[in-house]
This record gives C-alpha cells, sequence and structure tokens, in this order.
C-alpha cells in the first residue's frame, strides 16, 4: 500500500482533508442560513407603513423551542394515558372488596342449595323413598363447541354449580311423587294393609285406602303421569293405572267412568275418572293404591305429604322448559 503524504502542499496531505472539513461546515451553515434568513415583515399602524425586521438568531431559537415543545407535548400526553390506563391503589383496593363479597354470596348460595337440598331429601325419605330413585337424570346432548374455561376452572364456582345441579335433580324429581289428593268431600272407609275382607269375612291383604263418596264424584291425578291402563280390571272393576316414572304408580280403582285413555299424558290434579262402584266392591267409593317397583305401599304418607314437599313440587313444575316449532312450521 503507498503511503500517504499528510504533509501540506503534497497530494492527499492535510491541506486537502482540511478543506473537505471546513467544505461541509460550510453547506450546513449555508444551508441554515438560506432557511433562516433574515426576513422582513411589513405592517401598518394605522398611520404609516413600518418594517420589521427578523434575524436568523431569532427564527432559528424560535423553531427550537416550537420542536422542545411539541415533543415534550407528546412525552406529557402519553404518561397521563399510561397513568389513566395503570389502575390506582384505590381501584385495586376496591376490585379486592368487590371479589371477597362476590365470594362470600357464592358460599351463602351454595349453603342455602345445600340446605334445601336436606330438606327435600328428608321429605322423600319419610315417604319411604330413597332420594336418589326420584333425582331427574333426563336426557342431555348435543354438538360439541370447545370452550375456554373461565368461571368453570374456580373450584368455588364449580361447587356451586354442582350444588345447584343436585338439588335442581332433586327437586324436579318431586313431580313425580303422588301428593295430591285423588278426591275430596269424601270418607275414608279402610286402610292400607291386613283386615277382614268385606266378601269373605277373613284376613286378606288391602294394597290401598278406600274413600267414599257419591258416584259421579271427579277423580284427579295425584302427580304429573302417563296412563299405563285404563280398562276393566278383575276385582278393581274400571281401573285406570298412571305410570309416574322412576318406578312410581297409582291405581284408581271401581270407577264408573274413565276419562283418560292409555298412553295419554295427565297432569297434577288433572281429572281422570269419575267414582263408582264396578268390580268387587259394595258401594260407591275410590280405591286408591301407590306403588313402588310394582308393590304395593302405604298411601296415608303421601296422602299427607306436608307443605314443604308440595311447595317443591309446585316450584319444580313451573321450572321446567317449554318450547318447540311454531304451528306450521
Amino acid at each position: 500500500m503507498a503511503a500517504v503524504d499528510a504533509r501540506p502542499g503534497r497530494p492527499g496531505g492535510g491541506d486537502g482533508m482540511t478543506k473537505l472539513v471546513q467544505s461541509r461546515h460550510t453547506g450546513l451553515g449555508h444551508n441554515l442560513r438560506t432557511i433562516f434568513k433574515p426576513r422582513d415583515i411589513f405592517y401598518h399602524n394605522g398611520t404609516s407603513l413600518r418594517r420589521l425586521r427578523v434575524g436568523s438568531g431569532v427564527q432559528l431559537g424560535f423553531s427550537i423551542a416550537l420542536v422542545v415543545t411539541l415533543f415534550w407535548s407528546v412525552f406529557a400526553a402519553a404518561q397521563l394515558a399510561a397513568a389513566a390506563a395503570a389502575p390506582s391503589y384505590a381501584d385495586v383496593a376496591r376490585m379486592e372488596r368487590e371479589v371477597q363479597a362476590m365470594q362470600a354470596d357464592v358460599n351463602a348460595i351454595k349453603h342455602a342449595a345445600q340446605q334445601r337440598y336436606l330438606l327435600t331429601a328428608r321429605e322423600v325419605r319419610e315417604l319411604g323413598l330413597d332420594p336418589s330413585r326420584i333425582q331427574a337424570k333426563g336426557g342431555v346432548g348435543g354438538p360439541f363447541e370447545e370452550v375456554q374455561p373461565v368461571r368453570a376452572a374456580d373450584p368455588n364456582f364449580k361447587a356451586l354449580f354442582m350444588s345447584w345441579k343436585k338439588l335442581e335433580q332433586l327437586e324436579q324429581g318431586t313431580i313425580a311423587i303422588p301428593s295430591a289428593a285423588p278426591v275430596h268431600g269424601t270418607s275414608f272407609t279402610s286402610g292400607f294393609g291386613v283386615r277382614s275382607d268385606p266378601f269373605r269375612g277373613r284376613a286378606a291383604m288391602h294394597a290401598g285406602v278406600d274413600l267414599a263418596g257419591p258416584i259421579g264424584t271427579p277423580i284427579y291425578a295425584t302427580a304429573d303421569a302417563t296412563v299405563g291402563r285404563s280398562e276393566w280390571v278383575n276385582g278393581y272393576g274400571n281401573l285406570v293405572e298412571l305410570d309416574h316414572g322412576r318406578g312410581i304408580q297409582t291405581r284408581y280403582g271401581h270407577l264408573s267412568r274413565s276419562l283418560v285413555t292409555a298412553g295419554q299424558k295427565v297432569k297434577r290434579g288433572e281429572q281422570i275418572a269419575l267414582m263408582g262402584s264396578t268390580g268387587r266392591s259394595t258401594g260407591s267409593h275410590l280405591h286408591y293404591e301407590v306403588r313402588i317397583d310394582g308393590k304395593a305401599v302405604n298411601p296415608i304418607p303421601f296422602l299427607q305429604s306436608s307443605d314443604y314437599l308440595q311447595s317443591v313440587q309446585r316450584r319444580a313444575a313451573t321450572q321446567i322448559a317449554l318450547g318447540g316449532p311454531a304451528a306450521g312450521e
């Protein structure tokens, strides 16, 4: 590589470098002088035309001040936005209080649901029924659509959901319990159990209770059901048998007339027949039975079910969802 002679007057020397630097400085200064060259401002003061001269330094200083002000405004606005977006200590404390209040509400609701479940289960057991028998487990289904778990992942909300689900299933299941009166304005003439047979005069099992009244007295369904039988059956005469689900049935015997047909849906309290004295009967009355899994049980506890159980049944009946397409769709 050839050496460069940096002595003055030599090619490639110091004079050339100095001139280059001077040329760049001269160009920058020239540009600034061109942009901020002295300017004359003429204005009329009302009596004469006057001239005001603004020098380069004044223009440059004003421009620098304007740029600084602009950058400061942008910076201040960004700081204010960040401060507004960030929650204050008071906001954090308020949110913590709200979360604690929500957790307290969840615990209270869960406790209330558990208490309602225990009370309902006790009423069901007093009728000789296992709560698990009547706990509604209806069909479910539908297409799978995955979602990101939010509340479901919270153990408190999950426990609350399970408590309410368990309670709802039990209360919905109480609809199957025959607890309404099958007839009104009658007299009790024979109870459930072993008695003296009215025709043979010897001990025999009586599978229901007898409630006497005039022929034609209205007979009502004691729970929501599907009509299993509506026909003549020896001993019972004209018989209506209702299937309430969960293995629970009721029978209404010695009827003068049936008002329903097999397969028909009936509601609690709906009239299904008229009282009579058909079949193996000594006079007009209703022979009423409650059967579980085909075995006759004492109907008296069902006829004397508590107001609490009946209120549960009414509430459950109002919660049943209805729907379907409109006519012609």
